[in-house]
């Protein structure tokens, strides 16, 4: 082995260790910070020239999360994700039924907008719905933890994950992809997932005491009168969904060879300099930006490049069995081994960067874009693996830091405890639909 491979190997140890202690022990550097250090460290070594390491850093990745995240802070501003929150709670006819409506809204809520932009401002609202109500806020919190993974799995907007899956296998029409394959699992998945989570966590908020009847008239999904001056300080209420529309269009019109190939940064993008040229608190916007997500990701990508120039991807392409799934038709027991296997790798090194370190695996075991149902089982299985516990997903992460900064702590055994099966019945279900899909 060279020098430059255990050079790479060394930090990659070092690296992963740090995030686990991190993840666990709840301190030390923010993980974005350990790997744009690590990416810094590799330059400076020399496993990686710095020339090579700009080349790595997709910017379509970076372009897509920066005007999600523009889009998601101007709908907050607009008052448009409470609003929605309140809608979602009115239609429970009574508090039990509140995990049910929250997990079916929020669900379909991620598909089409990042999760982890929704955990950021879904523990605020979820828990000022929980006093409005006068319920237990825990069951809400959990809920919005599942909801927003379960949902985030049918497209490449739901979840960065999705994002590097859909880039790296250089699939043709990544939204038409995923929908077409993940379209089915995943409603199956939020309608199981919604009936069990009222079941499981319904009968805790089923007692809550109220000063005046529950839910006397639900309410509107959309607030009657004023749109005019809602829409000229808010344009991103029409702007957001005609982004969607337009992209989703585009996407299947593509497919039918009806129109051009055009890919889903570039929607995205246009669609967020149109709210930052026409929203009257664009400063305000761009300030709340997650710009320390953006750095996560250039290091992400810095790093895993270094790794395959060091050599370590091609020797734990052959070290690790589970890594690599069938082509052409796999076995049931193969990518079933595939995808459980990514579930429980999740738990040590979080979705992000085991997928960050997948994707070049995949690609030196000559997967591409010719190859849909492996790369769209490691979007799924990683995604999906993050309700087992809280390391699994970043969005967990910012749910349980942000509760308990709020002074409600989520348990790791309490997450568990509902977490295990949910994760047992959604990665099996979507396992079965995907394999007889073939």
């Amino acid at each position: 082995m060279s020098e430059a491979f255990w050079i790479s190997l060394g930090v990659l140890l070092v690296l992963y260790g740090a995030v686990v202690y991190r993840q666990l022990s709840g301190r030390g550097p923010e993980v974005a910070y350990l790997f744009l250090g690590a990416a810094l460290l590799l330059v400076a070594l020399g496993v990686i020239g710095p020339v090579p390491a700009l080349l790595a850093v997709s910017l379509p990745v970076l372009t897509l999360l920066f005007g999600m995240f523009v889009f998601v802070i101007a709908l907050d501003r607009a008052g448009a994700l409470s609003h929605l929150a309140r809608w979602m709670a009115s239609r429970a006819r009574r508090p039990g039924d509140l995990p049910l409506y929250l997990f079916l809204g929020l669900g379909l809520l991620s598909t089409f907008v990042l999760n982890d932009a929704i955990a950021i401002l879904g523990v605020p609202l979820v828990l000022a719905l929980a006093r409005r109500l006068r319920v237990e806020p825990v069951p809400l919190l959990l809920t919005l933890a599942y909801a927003v993974t379960v949902g985030s799995v049918l497209t490449p907007l739901g979840n960065p994950q999705n994002l590097l899956v859909a880039v790296g296998s250089g699939m043709h029409d990544p939204m038409g992809s995923f929908v077409l394959y993940l379209a089915l699992p995943t409603a199956v998945n939020l309608l199981l997932g919604a009936v069990l989570l009222r079941r499981w966590l319904g009968p805790r908020l089923a007692n809550a005491q109220h000063p005046e009847p529950w839910n006397p008239e639900p309410l509107p999904l959309f607030p009657r009168g004023g749109w005019g001056r809602r829409l000229r300080e808010h344009p991103s209420i029409l702007l957001f969904p005609a982004t969607l529309v337009t992209l989703l269009t585009f996407s299947f019109g593509n497919d039918l060879g009806l129109l051009p190939n055009v890919p889903i940064y570039e929607f995205i993008l246009a669609g967020a300099l149109l709210v930052l040229a026409l929203e009257p608190g664009r400063e305000k916007v761009l300030q709340k930006v997650d710009y320390l997500t953006l750095g996560l990701f250039v290091g992400l990508f810095i790093v895993m490049a270094a790794m395959v120039d060091g050599g370590v991807v091609s020797a734990l392409a052959s070290g690790f069995s589970f890594t690599r799934p069938v082509a052409g038709h796999p076995t049931f027991g193969g990518l079933g081994s595939f995808m459980f296997g990514t579930v429980g790798a999740v738990q040590i090194f979080s979705n992000v960067p085991w997928v960050a370190l997948s994707v070049p695996l995949l690609q030196a075991q000559g997967y591409g874009p010719g190859n849909l149902l492996p790369w769209l089982s490691l979007a799924a299985a990683s995604t999906l693996g993050g309700n087992l516990t809280f390391l699994g997903a970043a969005s967990n992460l910012i749910i349980v830091n942000q509760a308990e900064r709020a002074g409600f702590r989520l348990r790791l055994g309490e997450f568990v405890r509902y977490g295990a099966p949910l994760t047992l019945l959604t990665v099996t279900t979507t396992l079965v639909l995907l394999y007889f899909r073939l």
